[in-house]
């Protein structure tokens, strides 16, 4: 499964950065969004470096960049998930529109909290405060979307 920033930022700061080991790994990120998350002194650097020191995160850049119009991590994950003919974890609605122009899978961040749900890697109540802790640092997601994920929980 490639990876943008969003899913490594967003969990890495609620400490959750294992959602995304124990239900896709490895992960594979290019370059570009090594060099986004990767800021010393920014929230889940350790937690990010650890992970890709441990090689469940691989750095892989794309033979082909396709520039998309998109930030330089969008472009070089979009680009890498459709070279290795994988899905990709995205939160951008822009970036999910490109990427699904070229029928690349999608997940977003919060598809990785219901899929460890489903692998058992977690349970309802671990979903319910994981979800709601990405909203309480900055993730956002729509009444109605938020109402439709609650459904599901139930």
């Amino acid at each position: 499964m490639i990876s943008n920033a969003t899913a490594l930022i967003c969990l890495s700061k609620i400490n959750k950065l294992d959602l995304l080991k124990k239900t896709y790994s490895p992960i594979i990120i290019p370059s570009s969004v090594k060099a986004e998350v990767l800021v010393e002194g920014k929230e889940g650097y350790s937690s990010i470096c650890n992970a890709i020191k441990g090689g469940w995160i691989k750095v892989i850049d794309p033979k082909r960049g396709i520039d998309l119009g998109l930030g330089a991590g969008e472009n070089q994950a979009i680009s890498l998930a459709i070279e290795k003919n994988d899905g990709i974890i995205l939160d951008d609605a822009f970036a999910i529109k490109a990427a699904k122009a070229f029928n690349v899978p999608i997940v977003r961040t919060t598809t990785v909290i219901f899929t460890a749900l489903r692998k058992k890697v977690i349970n309802k109540a671990q979903a319910l405060e994981t979800l709601n802790k990405l909203i309480d640092e900055g993730y956002y997601i729509s009444t109605r979307d938020y109402a439709a994920l609650m459904s599901k929980l139930k």
